[in-house]
């Protein structure tokens, strides 16, 4: 400005006429300009650096934005209490809308302007307004104390106080990988076991029925998580295929899920990660950074599978999790299959290179490992030299910003491994059992179990219902009753024949099981006064230890799935649907639940229902049992009419076929599952072995 006011002026001083004497001029009056600038530069930079440098934060959410702050963002930053949140703006981003939060302390924006006084080295590579600038937002955030990273899309809502307060240290299901696959759908667990998510292999869709899932607490592991992934209710992250070809409303796609149960994913089985609702634990900051030659959306999927792979290295595992988030504006995601193409095209070929990696050198820094992962992508034209570029300067700016890399050391790796205890105990010669390490403590290199049985764990207002399905099990009273009544003092049983004892019911339709449900309304109407009431078959073995994390305020009952013709039990189900379409009521609780109608069936060896729902669902069970619906069709559908969204899924280990003929022996399978069915107590070998179980896994206690 000021050079083109001198031009201006020009004629009017003679000055100019001497050419010598404006070039001088114009050379000090640049250098003035230059000067000035810089100094004004240096002037903000001091002043924006100085007002932020001491807000510091363990808990950091980062989001990338191009709109004004919504009105969640605005109510978050009141709510947030020692959370803290990063905005990373760009070109197209409303500067002024958005410093107005600057002011609080609760809200970091970084303008574009602000980015450049970051002196990352990564700012060299990246694209003014690219969505990999949500990288800066790591950086800043770990520069100023971040030791967990919430990562959103600025139009997710959530619950405020569940999501950020929680610490995800309860019970979690776990996933059971399957032989003839590297990927599983997390929807199914979710109750959405129609769609699957972006980047999900399209030659596993077929198989999604086959998963198996088993319930483990999480203090019963070693391994810890470090990633959580959060599910989108409203718009899920859902595959360009399936919307393209089963979304009829292209402005809007909303499935609500069913099911709030972490899921917990252990290695070598994949599961696609995204950045749209995802917390990372500290170990797992190195790898953050996106390979930023790929489509967003592509390097945002690709991106947590490399996570995953070098999750499991560091003994990390992934949880998929329902936070209640939703999303609030319309569905942005493009949904391109030709631009999806990598994903369909070219990730066998991604997740092959990643297994087969997996067998190479182990004894090596996690860096260089990495940087040898790096350089096979780039040999396999999966990535660019670029990605690898810039990843090393990433790592040098965390360096600069202090980052302890101690957890990816090679010589902390290894005597966190040597110092490691086996959790394997010889019990006989067929025997090897696992116990989990929250039971047991160590000391002086000896192992000494620990009682898992505490007067805190004794369900005194709860009912303990355990049905039999054969005559001439009476005999197996004392000893079923040895196994539960000391978390249990009121157990009912019921008994396929007439006879009177003080605590057996007689039902004749528990015979065979086939329509056992029916003995549950004489026993609540003999009983109604029970907090909550327990149902197992007298074949499912409970580990009562296991379910004192439980909420006893919702109901629990086992996975269920679409009714399908082959099914052998097909006929004694099919009359629901004609029973369900002419109940309103009925059908659109069962929309509710299951997002769309369809009859389902499910195991049903085991729930439990507060005396809330079982005083109501007494009817259903009751019309349920007049229209002779078989119990595994009964139990699940009557579940879904009675409850709306307040629940837990209880996962029962059912085997079949060749499997039950060694029912026993997963009994002692790593898995900790909460049931396992069918053990067959009749059989004194059976016995036998459960009380062995139970002695190796809390001694002091039988």
């Amino acid at each position: 400005m000021i050079i083109k006011k001198i031009f201006a002026e020009k004629k009017k001083i003679s000055f100019y006429k001497n050419s010598k004497n404006l070039k001088k001029l114009i050379v000090i009056v640049l250098f003035l300009n230059l000067l000035l600038d810089n100094v004004d530069n240096l002037f903000f930079q001091n002043i924006w650096y100085d007002k932020y440098k001491n807000v510091n934060s363990n808990k950091w959410i980062v989001m990338a934005t191009f709109n004004p702050p919504s009105s969640f963002i605005i109510n978050l930053t009141e709510k947030i209490k020692e959370w803290r949140i990063v905005v990373i703006g760009n070109n197209k981003t409303n500067d002024e809308k958005w410093n107005i939060f600057n002011s609080s302390n609760k809200l970091i924006y970084l303008s574009s302007d602000n980015q450049k006084y970051l002196n990352y080295s990564i700012l060299n590579y990246l694209k003014p307004n690219s969505y990999f600038r949500k990288c800066l937002g790591y950086l800043y955030s770990i520069e100023h104390g971040a030791k967990e990273i919430y990562e959103i899309d600025e139009d997710l809502e959530f619950d405020i106080e569940s999501t950020l307060n929680n610490s995800y240290d309860n019970t979690y299901v776990s996933y059971a990988k399957r032989d003839d696959s590297l990927m599983s759908n997390p929807y199914i667990h979710f109750g959405a076991s129609t769609i699957w998510p972006r980047g999900f292999r399209i030659n596993d869709i077929g198989k999604q029925t086959e998963i198996k899932f088993h319930v483990i607490n999480s203090s019963n592991i070693s391994l810890k998580p470090l990633i959580f992934q959060g599910l989108i209710n409203n718009f899920p992250d859902i595959d360009s295929i399936f919307y393209l070809t089963r979304v009829k409303n292209k402005n809007s796609y909303n499935v609500q899920i069913s099911n709030s149960y972490p899921l917990l994913y252990f290695p070598k089985n994949y599961i696609p990660i995204n950045s749209k609702n995802t917390r990372y634990l500290y170990n797992i900051f190195p790898l953050l950074m996106f390979p930023i030659n790929l489509d967003e959306n592509i390097a945002d999927i690709w991106r947590g599978y490399i996570m995953q792979y070098f999750a499991w290295k560091t003994e990390g595992v992934v949880i998929y999790f329902n936070n209640k988030t939703n999303k609030t504006l319309e569905l942005k995601q493009e949904f391109n299959s030709i631009k999806d193409k990598k994903n369909y095209f070219e990730l066998n070929k991604f997740l092959e290179l990643l297994n087969s990696f997996s067998d190479k050198n182990n004894d090596k820094d996690l860096f260089e490992l990495y940087n040898d992962f790096l350089n096979m992508l780039f040999e396999n034209q999966i990535i660019e030299k670029l990605d690898i570029k810039i990843y090393k300067a990433y790592l040098k700016d965390l360096i600069y910003i202090g980052y302890n890399f101690g957890f990816f050391s090679l010589n902390e790796r290894k005597m966190k491994n040597n110092s490691s205890v086996k959790n394997y105990f010889k019990i006989n010669s067929n025997f090897e059992l696992y116990i989990p390490s929250s039971l047991f403590i160590i000391k002086n290199d000896n192992f000494k179990l620990m009682n898992h049985f505490s007067p805190n764990k004794v369900y005194k207002d709860i009912l303990l219902i355990i049905n039999y399905n054969k005559k001439g099990f009476l005999k197996l009273n004392n000893y079923i009753k040895s196994l539960y009544n000391k978390y249990f003092p009121n157990i009912i049983f019921i008994y396929p024949s007439n006879i009177k004892k003080h605590n057996i019911i007689s039902c004749n339709e528990s015979h065979k099981g086939y329509y056992a449900y029916i003995c549950f309304n004489k026993i609540y109407l003999k009983y109604p006064n029970y907090k909550g009431y327990l149902y197992i078959n007298d074949d499912l073995f409970l580990k009562v230890w296991e379910i004192t994390n439980f909420n006893f305020s919702v109901p629990w009952f086992n996975l269920f799935i679409p009714i399908y013709k082959n099914w052998v039990h097909y006929i004694q189900c099919y009359p629901l649907y004609n029973l369900i379409e002419k109940n309103n009521d009925w059908k659109d609780n069962m929309i509710k639940f299951n997002g769309y109608f369809e009859v389902i069936f499910g195991q049903s060896d085991f729930f439990y229902l507060p005396n809330y729902y079982a005083s109501r669902i007494l009817n259903i069970f009751d019309k349920m049992y007049k229209s002779k619906i078989f119990l595994e069709c009964a139990i699940p559908n009557s579940m879904g009419i009675l409850l709306s969204s307040k629940y837990q899924i209880i996962i029962i280990n059912a085997l079949w076929n060749e499997e039950r003929k060694e029912a026993i022996n997963y009994l002692f399978s790593k898995f900790n599952q909460i049931t396992v069915h069918p053990i067959k107590l009749s059989e004194k070998k059976s016995r036998t072995k459960v009380r062995q179980y139970i002695y190796f896994i809390n001694s002091d206690e039988y």
